[in-house]
Parts: C-alpha cells; structure tokens; sequence
C-alpha cells in the first residue's frame, strides 16, 4: 500500500472501532488467498522493475472481542515472482509485507503498524535494490513515525 492508503486503512478502522461496530467473531480463522502480481511494477531510484511472473500469498485476520476492541492483521509473501528491468535483466524479488491494527473502543485509541521489507536480487550479484519501510500511527496523542530506508517505492 501507498502511504495514502496506509493512512486512510489506519483512520478507516480507528473510526470503525471508535462507532462500536457490531460484534465480528472474536476466533474468527484466518483467510489465505494468493493472487497473481504478473504486470506489477516496482519503482526504485536507478531502475522499475515489471513482473513477468509470480504470485503473493496473502494471510488476513480480523476479530473484535465482546467489548468491541478491534484487531486486523494481514501478511503478503511473494512467491516466485520474476521481474524484468528496462534492459531485459532478470531479477527474483524476495520479501514480505506485513501490517496490524489494533482500537481500544473503550479508550477511543487507535494504533497501526506497516512494514515493507523487499529485497530485488540479481543472479550472481545479490540485493541491488530494495523496499525498507516501517510505518507507524497510534491515534491517542497524534504521534507518528515513519521510516525508509529503501531504495524503491513500495508497490501498490
């Protein structure tokens, strides 16, 4: 996700759970899905990279306990994703994606936290770019903290 989208996930369930929406079960099991990233593309400060194959595992959890306090959590794994750069290098894309909220309905507080760790590898040669981010909000005194240290933009 953009940090747009991040944000807006953030405030979307901060708000959510500050209305006291309707009980979800609290054991609710988690979904997997996996879905086919072919023609994404990762922008990074010397090269974009379009894949040409592979897909993400995707593992989303969600549940509210009777009190309705709020917790999501969700993990992207690429798997066998293949990327070509604007010279028609190959390149393996190796990495996870992860992110998790947690709102106190009862406090009317709010946290969420996104990580983005990447890595673009070429055969022989080893990591030649990457995604590196972590961010963080927790909505009870309007702190905020982000971080990247990456050389590429997070995909959407």
């Amino acid at each position: 996700m953009k940090r747009a989208g991040r944000m807006a996930a953030a405030l979307a369930l901060g708000a959510l759970c500050a209305m006291g929406v309707p009980t979800i079960s609290v054991a609710s099991p988690a979904v997997h899905s996996e879905e086919d990233v072919t023609g994404d593309v990762l922008v990074c400060e010397t090269a974009t990279y379009t894949v040409i194959s592979g897909t993400i595992k995707i593992a989303f959890h969600e549940g509210e306990s009777a009190s309705g306090n709020a917790n999501v959590t969700g993990t992207l794994t690429p798997q066998d994703v293949v990327a070509v750069d604007e010279d028609g290098n190959l390149y393996r894309l190796r990495g996870a994606f992860w992110f998790g909220a947690t709102g106190n309905a009862q406090q009317g507080t709010f946290q969420a936290t996104d990580t983005g760790k990447l890595q673009v590898i070429a055969q022989g040669s080893g990591t030649v770019d990457s995604v590196n981010e972590t961010f963080h909000i927790t909505v009870v005194n309007g702190n905020l903290k982000e971080f990247d240290f990456g050389t590429c933009q997070e995909p959407e």
